[in-house]
């Protein structure tokens, strides 16, 4: 019995720490506005830029707060890592795909010896969405 219980013991705690399959959701994490708003046509240029923008940080304000980000960054006030107004000042558009990557595969050394925790599970799109989001907090 003691053998049972230990072996279960043992597989629940891998599977807590990650070891198991997720869950997959019905609904996906990522919605491209474009495809699913049938005006996007009839808009003008600078408006459909300008939706998309904003269809961007609601996405991306959504994956953010979705996620484990708000255990070390905060918009305004420096936690474990950067605020996110402090990326937003170092940082640039042409800087979204570098950013990106820096979500998805973790990084050390940019804002001091404390790393960033790698998040492989968030997809290239929605890390860059979040980016976006995080990059229009310029002041």
């Amino acid at each position: 019995m003691k053998k049972i219980f230990i072996v279960f013991a043992v597989a629940a705690a891998s599977y807590a720490c990650g070891g198991g399959e997720r869950e997959k959701s019905a609904t996906p994490i990522s919605n491209n506005e474009s495809n699913q708003n049938p005006q996007m046509g009839s808009e003008k240029p600078a408006e459909a830029a300008a939706s998309a923008t904003a269809a961007y940080a609601g996405n991306g304000k959504a994956l953010i707060e979705a996620s484990d980000c708000r255990t070390c960054h905060q918009d305004n006030a420096k936690v474990i890592g950067p605020s996110y107004v402090d990326v937003a000042k170092k940082y640039s558009e042409r800087d979204v795909k570098m950013l990106a990557e820096k979500i998805i595969k973790g990084g050390k050394g940019n804002w001091g010896e404390i790393p960033m925790t790698p998040h492989p599970n968030v997809s290239q799109a929605d890390a860059e969405e979040m980016v976006k989001y995080i990059l229009s907090m310029k002041n």
